[in-house]
């Protein structure tokens, strides 16, 4: 079986959003390049967001990178117990108050979906969801909702399961293990 190409993405959409920067070694590698990588994602991310064709997202990308950077900065800023970044959240709040994105009723008690408060194309919309997300993660998550694995090929946001959670998951804590471990045994 053939694995996803966005195998890693487990997280909230925001973290998810953000994960599209990835880490092999401990070097960073942007995996939301072109249009075609961006449509792959959010096919990968339905039904949280629309699905978006190569083509739309590439007219778009470099506008869809750079809300990605704020997204990151934003998440960085609360793993790291500061001060959000001014211009980012500025941008994070306008696109929000640009296309809101709301809770819908459905049929019976306990059943909700959120829509796009306008009409809106997939890119828009999309965009308008990893908003809310963000929002919804970092004002009513706090601090504590969003760390940051800094395992060697790693380098994802995540929710932790636990108050004293390091990494994202078992393998990532053996590769920091290892990495340390190594690392002290080539010292002098």
């Amino acid at each position: 079986m053939e694995q996803s190409p966005w195998f890693w993405l487990t997280e909230p959409l925001a973290m998810d959003f953000a994960n599209t920067i990835r880490r092999r070694g401990m070097v960073d590698h942007d995996y939301l390049r072109t249009g075609a990588d961006l449509a792959s994602w959010s096919a990968v991310e339905a039904p949280q967001v629309p699905r978006v064709s190569a083509r739309a997202a590439q007219a778009r990308i470099g506008e869809i990178r750079t809300f990605r950077d704020d997204v990151r900065a934003i998440l960085q800023a609360t793993v790291d117990g500061v001060a959000l970044p001014a211009r980012a959240t500025a941008r994070v709040n306008a696109r929000a108050r640009g296309l809101p994105v709301v809770g819908q009723l459905g049929r019976r008690a306990g059943e909700h979906r959120s829509v796009a408060a306008t009409r809106a194309s997939a890119v828009d919309e999309l965009l308008a969801r990893v908003c809310a997300a963000t929002i919804e993660l970092v004002g009513a998550g706090g601090p504590d909702a969003v760390r940051f694995c800094d395992a060697p090929s790693c380098g994802d946001f995540f929710a932790p399961d636990r108050s004293n959670q390091v990494w994202c998951d078992e393998s990532c804590g053996t590769r920091a293990r290892v990495a340390r471990h190594a690392a002290h045994a080539r010292r002098p």
